[in-house]
């Protein structure tokens, strides 16, 4: 075997293929010397676990394993399993773009994965295809009545029953819901013949039988016919028929590949059930994927080892091992407990003279003079002991790990204490009171359960359960008077300004980095709590463009502004009209917002009298030539106007009448005889085809109409160079759902303009084409046009780094929407959000709730995250910021040009609540979180005292680290 190195695999592997330059060169090598450590550890044991911290490029290193396991064993298969469907998704596309023709990392996975969706659709690809793709959650469905039908049909024939035993068993499983079935006949999972399934059946009902007391065989055993009347029992044991009937369909993997691992750490639970039950035995190498390989407690990584004695090269003690480095680790947190108690009574001058001593001694192996210094060397010396000897050589052996080493640098941390002042804090005295009486008369209520919906909002308050009718019944007496007043407090706090203090405070600073062009992520837990944002937000917002338009129109009210309904009819305001205008071919504003081709791809110039008169002959042959409908017959339609003209030029290029260096390409576009029709992509979509008639136009083209259409300073003439990126296939797509977005009721680029248009004597009232055009083109060079121009640039710019596949799915449904906030709502994928999120252009607030937490990337135009519900978990905060804290990210690329940038983390809590008892208790858990897996310990940050205690010397605290990372120190 070659050995392995850096130029090893980079032969095959090129990991820097799509970095660009926010990707500093050593992430990559760092990225590269995981893949190979990981590679070393796999040839000596059954798996690994790579922790990184979120955002450091996990993917793209497990990827790299699986390339180079393939780049030795061609004929390998692989399994990938993501948390979810859009964690399915995520991973088909960087597979997609790891065998990029264009940007290759890894050209040889092209052709050779597939996704699955279901567990059959696993079995079946797994047989077919070297890698598949499949989401964990294919382990908790599938319990359709046909499957339990054929599972139970099976085992009671290998059983060899009788045809009278057989009814009388599904007599009473599920109330003689089901029928027996002939399996020979049908299909396992509704896809495996019985062919397939046959030479598996004995092995794998002979391994249920052996699972023991939950077997269909030990209910048979022991209750016979009435053992299958309880449903559950029996469920659960065909479950186990099931998954183990599945694993001997698939063929054994190289290796098994566990996307958020930490999410199987519940050992009982059908997901984590039925992993183990499936890939017993059935996979050589495991590579289990988590920031968080313990979140709570440390033993939560024994479930991930568990996992890996599934293998089939095993060693006989894994779990002994595993049980060693768990009490290490017991043995290192007492150890911990003392160094914190003694360090806690040092002051600076004891703090001082252990620097010193340490500075001397690094080995601690002299005994100090100075008997107070005596307790802090004793407890620095065994933890340093069991650092070194136990802990860091246990946890090397099982994970890699790097970290952010500058995260606390460029962290920032904003804790806001809040107070409900005046009315605003009858609702939380009542809930106070109330809660109060519900222990006075012994009521069984956790009260920090019931307190953290008060503190998220009114709403999560009113549809809890504490407050519902139906515990209405339970109380008595002033319980239920309290009860009963408070609800009908909250409940009149419907309304969209609710008071609230966290929500007003949250809605505001999300506002107010809006206005500044800062994207902000807000987190919460509660459904009714993101409902409640997003309307607060939308309404605020309505507030704030309803100020930009008085700026132009001083006096207007809502109405006049917005279009809105009376009697069931809509009547438009100022922005609907002129909206419209813009997007109507009949009006010449349409002209303003499209792509004019004579000066962006045909390199724009000044026609004389005697060529411009040409232009406009060749362009009216054009348009007669048209069958359009009664409308475009009747009256002038500016995208007729457009594409007769550009096609009339471009005819005088081609024909060497006029001399210009065009492209071929381009030109054979516009000189095609569908161009007119069809547009530049000469494809017939719903963004620039017209309806096609049998009347030809009655009006005919003008000089001072074609001067229009080939204005040389115009939106797009600005943009030139960030659209020759965009394909050709795209860039009418592009242009014309930009066109739309710029329009869109929630977006202030109107007023703005209509400002401008204003100060340089346009009647804004009636806002004449003609007159608006012209101005509209010089708009994009001023102080108050320029922001929109470098925004659209911007725009491009990300997309341009798209496949187009992502492209397409941004332009169709980010760009559309052109909304300021959008939330995570039951129909709407984490894809979809997370594409328009990473968008320069609205929504400029993303209110997410755990479903966002993780895997997804939404760090490309943000930099501020709101913890608005806290967690218990420190684990879950830090995958919530590592949602923007991730390689390439915009503060990343910010701190290149201003080192001082920080990325902003917000912690609005309420004063005197549970708020500041989960913020602090989250803290302290933190502590170990990040001790334990490589970060210097820092008594002095996570101290309880009222006086912090001295920082730990910065060369023992450094020599503390737990050193995970893929090279040794």
């Amino acid at each position: 075997m070659a050995t392995r190195d850096r130029d090893w695999l980079r032969g095959f592997l090129h990991l820097d293929a799509r970095a660009d330059a926010t990707v500093p060169a050593r992430d990559v090598e760092r990225q590269e010397d995981t893949v190979l450590r990981a590679l070393d550890l796999l040839d000596q044991q059954p798996g690994v676990v790579l922790a990184d911290e979120v955002g450091m490029g996990k993917t793209y290193e497990a990827l790299g394993v699986l390339a180079a396991r393939l780049h030795e064993r061609p004929e390998a298969r692989a399994l990938i399993l993501t948390p979810g469907p859009d964690l399915n998704t995520k991973w088909t596309k960087e597979l997609r773009a790891f065998c990029d023709p264009s940007r290759p990392m890894y050209r040889d996975f092209a052709g050779r994965f597939e996704a699955a969706r279901t567990l059959a659709e696993l079995v079946d690809k797994a047989r077919t295809t070297q890698i598949v793709i499949a989401p964990v959650n294919v382990f908790a469905g599938g319990r359709s009545m046909a499957d339990l039908a054929y599972l139970l049909s099976l085992w009671a024939v290998a059983q060899e029953l009788d045809g009278k035993q057989i009814t009388a068993i599904f007599r009473r499983y599920r109330d003689n819901a089901l029928a027996r079935v002939d399996v020979e006949k049908e299909s396992f999972l509704d896809t495996f013949a019985w062919a397939a399934v046959r030479p598996h059946v004995r092995e794998a009902l002979e391994q249920h039988r052996r699972s023991g007391d939950g077997s269909l065989d030990a209910l048979w055993k022991a209750y016979k016919y009435d053992g299958f009347a309880d449903q559950r029992a029996v469920d659960r044991a065909l479950m186990d028929i099931r998954f183990r009937l599945a694993g001997h369909l698939i063929p054994e993997l190289d290796l098994l590949v566990v996307d958020e691992a930490h999410k199987l750490k519940n050992a009982t639970s059908v997901r984590a059930t039925g992993v183990r039950t499936v890939f017993d035995g059935r996979f050589d190498r495991a590579l289990f994927l988590t920031a968080t390989p313990f979140q709570l407690s440390v033993e939560e990584l024994e479930q991930v080892l568990e996992l890996f004695s599934l293998a089939k090269s095993v060693p006989s003690d894994l779990m002994e091992q595993a049980g060693r480095l768990l009490a290490d680790i017991g043995e290192y947190t007492c150890a911990y407990g003392d160094l914190e108690r003694v360090w806690s009574q040092a002051d600076g001058a004891l703090a001082a003279d252990f620097e010193a001593c340490f500075a001397r001694d690094p080995e601690l192996a002299a005994e100090p003079q100075d008997p107070a210094l005596r307790p802090i060397v004793a407890s620095a010396r065994r933890l340093l002991a069991l650092k070194r000897e136990r802990i860091e050589p246990g946890f090397r052996r099982w994970m890699i790990r790097s970290l952010r080493e500058d995260k606390r640098v460029y962290r920032r941390s904003h804790r806001t204490r809040l107070r409900a002042k005046g009315g605003d804090g009858i609702p939380f005295m009542l809930y106070e009171r109330f809660i109060a009486e519900l222990f006075r008369v012994k009521s069984r209520t956790h009260k920090a359960a019931v307190q953290i919906n008060m503190v998220s909002s009114y709403g999560a308050a009113r549809e809890g359960a504490l407050l519902s009718d139906e515990v209405k019944s339970a109380l008595e007496g002033d319980a239920e008077a309290y009860r009963g007043l408070l609800q009908q407090v909250v409940g009149e706090l419907r309304t969209e300004q609710g008071g609230h203090p966290k929500v007003a405070h949250v809605v505001q600073d999300a506002l107010a980095a809006a206005r500044r062009d800062e994207k902000t992520l807000i987190f919460c837990a509660r459904v009714e709590t993101l409902h409640e944002l997003k309307r607060q937000i939308e309404s605020a917002w309505e507030k704030i463009l309803l100020e930009r338009w008085r700026r132009v129109f001083p006096t207007a009210e809502h109405d006049d502004i917005f279009e809105h309904e009376i009697d069931g009819k809509r009547v438009d305001g100022h922005h609907s009209r002129l909206r419209d205008r813009f997007n109507r071919a009949q009006d010449a504003l349409y002209l303003g917002l499209r792509e004019r081709y004579v000066a962006t791809l045909l390199d724009g110039y000044e026609l004389g009298q005697e060529q411009l008169d040409e232009v406009v002959a060749r362009a009216n042959e054009i348009l007669r030539r048209q069958m359009v409908s009664k409308t475009q017959a009747e009256r002038i339609d500016w995208s007729l106007v457009k594409r007769c003209v550009e096609q009339a030029v471009a005819f005088l290029i081609r024909d060497g009448q006029l001399e210009v260096d065009a492209d071929s390409k381009t030109l054979a576009h516009l000189t095609d005889e569908r161009f007119v029709a069809l547009g530049f992509d000469l494809v017939a979509d719903d963004v620039e085809d017209f309806a096609h008639g049998d009347r030809s136009p009655s009006w005919s083209i003008g000089a001072a109409d074609a001067r229009l259409v080939l204005g040389r300073e115009h939106l797009w003439a600005y943009l030139q160079g960030a659209l020759f990126e965009v394909p050709p296939e795209l860039r009418v797509r592009t242009v014309e759902r930009l066109a739309s977005y710029l329009v869109a009721r929630n977006v202030p680029f109107l007023p703005d303009l209509l400002e401008f248009a204003k100060s340089q004597g346009v009647d804004v009232e009636s806002v004449e084409s003609r007159a608006l055009l012209p101005v509209l083109d010089r708009f994009w060079t001023t102080p108050a046009g320029r922001p929109w121009c470098d925004l659209l640039r911007r725009f491009l710019t990300y997309a341009g780094r798209l496949d187009e596949e992502r492209r397409r799915e941004v332009l169709d449904d980010a760009v559309r929407a052109g909304a300021i906030v959008r939330h995570t709502v039951e129909g709407e994928s984490r894809e979809r959000l997370r594409e328009a999120f990473n968008t320069p252009l609205y929504p400029m607030i993303l209110v997410a709730n755990e479903v966002m937490q993780e895997g997804l990337d939404l760090h490309h135009h943000c930099r501020r995250v709101v913890h608005h519900d806290l967690a218990w978990n420190p684990a879950q905060l830090e995958q919530r910021v590592g949602r923007v804290d991730r390689l390439g990210s915009l503060v990343q690329k910010l701190r290149q040009r201003r080192p001082e940038t920080t990325l902003d983390v917000h912690l609005p809590l309420i004063a005197n609540t549970i708020d500041e008892r989960l913020e602090r208790t989250v803290r302290l858990r933190e502590r170990w979180l990040e001790f334990l897996l490589g970060a210097s310990p820092r008594l002095d940050e996570y101290g309880l005292a009222d006086d912090p205690a001295q920082p730990l010397p910065a060369a023992f605290a450094e020599a503390l680290r737990v050193e995970l990372g893929p090279v040794s120190r």
